[in-house]
């Protein structure tokens, strides 16, 4: 006879579930977080998080697999149980195959700990309690439990965290609407991986300071139309960091091959990375793209990954690119689909104001981190930097990647777009719009090119009539009228 699950929930039940809650808040019982899961080094993102904690709504810290959602929610917790006390905090991780939770068990779960850790019922609590759960995918109906608990007005404040855009921001769109706050977690951008090889108080007194400046300059030319104000902070930047381009570019060969998750940037062994870094991808693929949106022809799947990874940076025409896979191209867009809600793609569409002309045209797609993309096509080597081809792939991609980054802090939006541009055979490679002006930036990672290379650049400027352009060389640093040639490194350090 089957027990009911109101009734299943037994005393020994409750105390083993008690005691795997102990196991996952260790700070209940020591006081403090373990240093091995709130790690010393803060992502900008945790800086983020912080100006949350103090708002009520329910905040989604979403992005890929290992990309550190977890360690900021850690970091997080340390920080709440120094202001509050460790009793505060309650961390649960969803997919704990011991706690077998469902939607049920779980609101057992927050009666236990206001019963057992806070001793006080909810409804009578005066501070604020915080609630961590990770890998809220997996929990069918999470979003309906935390809309029951939000709309009841308790002193609790909730932060979840997923690996696939889909079941969270998509998901719990509908039934908490309004009540859902979502902070997307990237890998690491190369000023980060920067900012992680140096001491803290050395990064901000050289680099910081820079990257702040640069943007302002930026900003400030766009408005006015002045490109000569962008050009001579650059001039002025580079200058004061004149006795770090060595370090710097030691860095930043590293970050075009790593990448930025964050384990991966802490590894000096570049085959233990490259192993690292596949089982990520891997798992992203399988449990969290495959196994969730049950594909039908996995194989298919893997090619397509292979193409976009050997191809990225390319325009793709769908309906060939569907008969390549023997998929339907209906097919075909879900699958591209859920490789960007698991935050491994982006795309790029045709820059013009009209939205017909850019469903009607080509899309290029970017990997989004350049470790990913070089484990997918089995490059995630030193010779990478001598092939100028496989390299010219890359950079584009990770300038690509910056340019959204450099857009979201200038003009933060949950929907960024970046566009290219193609006419009469001439093409620019990326199209992002400031201050709703276009600003094209053309990717020549080498230091000599003639009229023929900028002749897409050209065409583009008289059409549009853009405040600057700009073009991302390996060294150069130049003003040619309206166009800013700047170093990859330069560039980056802005975004």
């Amino acid at each position: 006879m089957s027990v009911p699950e109101s009734q299943s929930f037994t005393e020994v039940d409750e105390t083993e579930r008690l005691r795997i809650l102990y196991v996952h808040n260790p700070w209940w019982t020591t006081g403090r977080v373990p240093e091995a899961k709130a790690q010393e080094f803060k992502r900008r993102d945790y800086y983020m998080l912080l100006k949350t904690l103090y708002r009520p709504e329910i905040v989604a810290v979403v992005g890929a697999r290992r990309v550190g959602k977890t360690t900021l929610m850690y970091q997080l917790i340390d920080y709440v149980i120094g202001k509050v006390g460790p009793e505060r905090a309650m961390y649960i991780s969803l997919d704990d195959p011991y706690l077998k939770i469902n939607a049920d068990s779980l609101r057992t779960i927050f009666d236990l700990y206001a019963k057992n850790v806070l001793k006080e019922p909810f409804s009578e609590i005066k501070n604020s309690v915080y609630i961590f759960l990770d890998e809220v995918q997996s929990l069918v109906g999470w979003d309906q439990v935390l809309k029951r608990w939000f709309d009841l007005g308790y002193k609790a404040k909730f932060y979840v965290s997923g690996s696939s855009s889909v079941n969270i921001l998509t998901g719990g769109a509908e039934s908490l609407v309004g009540r859902l706050s979502p902070q997307i977690v990237m890998p690491m951008k190369f000023l980060e991986t920067v900012r992680f090889h140096m001491k803290e108080e050395d990064f901000e007194r050289r680099f910081n300071h820079v990257n702040w400046r640069l943007k302002d300059a930026l900003l400030k030319a766009v408005e006015e139309g002045d490109v000569t104000i962008f050009y001579s902070s650059l001039r002025e930047n580079a200058n004061a960091l004149a006795g770090d381009i060595d370090r710097i570019h030691l860095f930043l060969q590293s970050y075009l091959i790593k990448g930025g998750y964050p384990e991966i940037v802490s590894m000096e062994d570049l085959p233990r990375a490259s192993e690292t870094l596949r089982n990520y991808f891997n798992l992203t693929i399988y449990k969290d793209i495959v196994r969730t949106f049950k594909i039908r022809d996995p194989v298919a799947f893997e090619e397509l990954i292979s193409i976009l990874a050997r191809e990225c940076c390319q325009r793709f025409n769908y309906s060939r690119l569907a008969r390549t896979l023997d998929l339907r191209r209906e097919t075909l867009k879900a699958y591209l689909f859920y490789l960007k809600t698991a935050f491994l793609i982006c795309e790029s569409e045709y820059y013009s104001r009209s939205l017909v002309k850019r469903s009607r045209r080509e899309k290029k797609i970017y990997i989004n981190d350049p470790g990913i993309r070089n484990v997918a096509v089995g490059a995630m080597n030193e010779y990478l930097l001598r092939n100028p081809a496989e390299l010219g792939r890359v950079v584009e991609g990770v300038v690509a990647d910056h340019c959204k980054r450099l857009k979201f802090n200038l003009e933060p939006s949950y929907e960024l777009q970046l566009f290219y541009w193609k006419s009469q055979g001439c093409e620019v490679d990326i199209v992002m719009e400031l201050l709703q002006k276009p600003v094209p930036v053309e990717v020549k990672y080498r230091d000599s090119f003639d009229e023929k290379d900028m002749k897409g650049l050209n065409m583009f400027n008289e059409s549009h009539e853009p405040p600057l352009s700009l073009v991302v060389t390996k060294e150069r640093l130049d003003l040619q009228g309206k166009t800013i040639l700047i170093p990859l490194w330069l560039f980056l350090l802005l975004c």
